[in-house]
């Protein structure tokens, strides 16, 4: 019998085992590519906030894990959820009681910031002048109208939301019956 590496490999049947060496490294890449990319995405998955440990009860003992570290007992913290609460839908643009206020000193662009709006279907809204800004356009909102000022910002293609100051000159300057106030700033 010959030991000729020639001879033995054209003795072997066809499609032996030549398969064995590329399914072995597909398999080696993709095991690769999915540990890779799971290490590299950059986060845990969904995060769970957990509300803080109640105050434990007088006399009440702690739970200790068996690491030792010590824990409030589980009847004391509430359930955590994970699931976000849905947004409350916007109000009709008819319902939204909207003033714009000019901070610049270009006359007239509440007026017509106004006119913009009421086009869009806003009823009733008001335009006035507001003290002078430095700041880009912003969308100021009473309580409970946080959504009804989603829905101006959107309209309007406005980036800045927030809440109105309780006190301050802005504050002072929007009408008292303005659930949303849009303030066109210079910048």
């Amino acid at each position: 019998m010959s030991t000729d590496p020639n001879t033995t490999a054209q003795n072997r049947a066809p499609g032996g085992r030549a398969w064995v060496r590329p399914a072995a490294l597909v398999i080696s890449c993709l095991v690769i590519g999915f540990i890779g990319g799971w290490v590299l995405r950059g986060d845990d998955g969904p995060a769970t906030v957990l509300a803080p440990p109640a105050p434990e009860a007088a006399g009440e003992a702690p739970a200790v894990t068996a690491g030792g570290a010590t824990t409030a007992p589980a009847t004391t913290a509430p359930e955590a959820t994970t699931a976000a609460e849905e947004p409350a839908a916007p109000p009709a643009r008819d319902q939204i009681q909207l003033a714009v206020l000019n901070a610049t000193d270009v006359q007239g662009a509440a007026g017509l910031r106004a006119d913009e709006a009421e086009s869009l279907g806003y009823t009733g809204v008001t335009a006035g002048n507001a003290p002078t800004a430095t700041g880009p356009d912003t969308v100021y909102f009473r309580a409970g109208a946080e959504a009804a000022a989603g829905r101006v910002a959107a309209d309007l293609q406005v980036d800045q939301v927030t809440a109105l100051p309780a006190t301050g000159a802005l504050a002072s300057a929007a009408p008292a019956d303005a659930q949303v106030i849009l303030v066109i700033g210079p910048g």
